[in-house]
């Protein structure tokens, strides 16, 4: 069995998404003076969209599951395919990408399954340009993908519609009973198409998403 870790770290200085997202904080507080031994703790102060994270529709329809509410069956050892589809900046992936790769790979797609596409961009995770300049979807492949009623999105990739011309597919996309897993790393670390999936929220009640630790689990 290899286990993979394709989520990304939460420090002091990484990237966050624009206003009024806030940039990830980290800070030191005071031993209590209540204890006659020292102890070391930390505030953590960020958006639930923070490093790698599980987003339901609530994120834009406010009678969607909140995070809190997801099924751990949703997000624990979930059937699951990795499509491999390299790209640089501000390239889109498109239905014939995903096609050509799943026909590649051999595999099938069953409903329920999650897929996780890697474009390789991870790479780029603390460049300038990890937000400005992504790969991204078509809205035909978004289509594609609820097309092949997956359970659940993943990719290497910070914005799944393009910085430079968004694409209205997130209103459809959280319509249907899918979650959004994002941004990841170490897909390339990935040997076989087909695996299973592991990423536990934090649980927020009424928040639609959280930082999560991802793992990608193959025999």
């Amino acid at each position: 069995m290899r286990i993979i870790d394709i989520s990304g770290s939460i420090e002091n200085g990484m990237w966050s998404y624009a206003d009024p997202y806030p940039a990830p904080s980290i800070t030191e507080i005071p031993a209590p003076d209540w204890l006659a031994y020292p102890v070391y703790s930390q505030t953590v102060r960020m958006a639930v969209q923070t490093a790698t994270y599980l987003e339901t529709g609530a994120h834009m329809y406010r009678d969607a599951i909140n995070i809190d509410q997801v099924p751990l069956e949703r997000c624990y050892l979930i059937d699951a395919l990795t499509l491999w589809i390299p790209k640089g900046p501000d390239q889109a992936i498109s239905v014939d990408d995903l096609a050509g790769a799943l026909a590649k790979s051999g595999e099938t797609f069953r409903p329920g399954d999650a897929l996780l596409v890697g474009t390789g961009w991870d790479t780029h995770w603390t460049e300038p340009d990890y937000l400005t300049n992504p790969p991204y979807f078509l809205a035909s492949a978004i289509d594609w993908v609820l097309d092949q009623q997956a359970s659940l999105l993943g990719g290497d990739t910070p914005r799944y519609d393009s910085p430079n011309d968004p694409q209205n597919f997130f209103t459809k996309f959280f319509k249907q009973d899918i979650l959004l897993l994002a941004p990841l790393i170490n897909l390339q670390q990935v040997q076989k198409t087909r695996g299973k999936l592991t990423a536990l929220p934090l649980k927020i009640k009424g928040a639609c998403a959280s930082p999560v630790r991802a793992l990608w689990i193959e025999e």
